[in-house]
């Protein structure tokens, strides 16, 4: 494997984790005191400046700045406000509930997005061709909070088939795993639909269906393993994206995750919190695309052979 290659995916890697933590660092402290929040209206001002001082929130930014990463690269991303404990080990523990709910949600994504977009492409023009496209451009225009509350009236208050909240149980996972994996679904089938027309209309496609190959044969084994390159791009995306996704569905279906840990962590201006969950989802998709271009490299030969294009590509 070229280690040029590697390298420069891994120094862009570590400098956009940098930055995505810079940022909301910066944003954090420009939103407002996080001591103020928490503290009561009619607290004194020497109390307040007690816990400023405290929290470090006292000192200039630049010297929280440097005073973060310091601890960062000790091991000690910060400590929440509200809970007393390291922010790390909040994020942890909401780490497994967050998995349960997206790694179904992947899968549910693959098993309904891929096969629909082969059929598509496969029925081109046809009637079921227009369905399948109409369903997918509805399933990703959805925002996830609005297709939430439409499942919750559905199938927990009209139909009372399934809890509308909360963890537990199978039947707890079906709505958000619905709601989180529907867009994904219809992202991909789209791409698919697109990836294998092109590849469709390739010259060694039509020689092969020319030469008398079997159908199922030029689908299988050329067809879709040449397909399959650009999709990755476009899967690896999802992946990334999953946990961030997550927030609205694990706050519209009560769902103990990371991302609604998260989200309460915004509200409540709980600094190291905020920063460690931020750090978090950035770190996933950095890994999730850096996984990508490893993958790219190994599957299309034009990266391994082909070292200028690999490596600006």
């Amino acid at each position: 494997m070229n280690l040029r290659f590697v390298t420069r995916k891994l120094l862009r890697a570590l400098i956009t984790l940098v930055l995505a933590v810079t940022f909301v660092f910066v944003i954090l402290r420009a939103a407002g005191d996080p001591v103020l929040a928490m503290l009561p209206d009619d607290t004194s001002p020497e109390i307040v400046e007690q816990m400023r001082q405290a929290w470090g929130l006292d000192l200039p930014i630049w010297q929280q700045y440097l005073r973060y990463w310091q601890g960062a690269l000790q091991g000690d991303l910060g400590t929440s406000i509200y809970e007393g404990r390291p922010a790390v080990d909040l994020v942890l523990e909401r780490i497994p509930q967050t998995l349960l709910l997206t790694v179904p949600s992947f899968f549910f994504m693959l098993i309904v997005g891929v096969p629909a977009g082969i059929w598509a492409a496969l029925r081109r023009n046809s009637g079921v061709d227009r369905v399948i496209m109409s369903i997918s451009v509805s399933g990703y225009s959805l925002p996830n909070f609005f297709l939430g509350i439409l499942l919750i009236l559905v199938f927990s208050v009209q139909l009372r088939l399934l809890p509308s909240a909360g963890s537990g149980s199978a039947a707890h996972l079906v709505m958000p795993v619905l709601t989180l994996g529907t867009a994904g679904a219809g992202v991909i089938a789209r791409f698919v639909r697109s990836s294998m027309l092109e590849v469709m209309n390739k010259h060694y496609v039509r020689a092969a269906i020319a030469r008398g190959v079997p159908r199922h044969i030029v689908l299988t084994r050329i067809a879709l393993p040449n397909a399959a390159i650009p999709v990755i791009t476009i899967v690896g995306f999802m992946i990334g994206t999953l946990i961030a996704g997550s927030i609205v569905t694990e706050t519209v279906f009560a769902w103990p995750g990371a991302g609604r840990l998260l989200l309460d962590a915004v509200s409540s201006r709980d600094l190291a919190v905020v920063q460690v969950g931020v750090m978090l989802i950035a770190t996933s998709m950095i890994v999730t695309n850096f996984t990508v271009d490893m993958v790219y490299f190994l599957v299309d030969p034009r990266l391994r052979y082909g070292s200028g294009q690999g490596e600006g590509s």
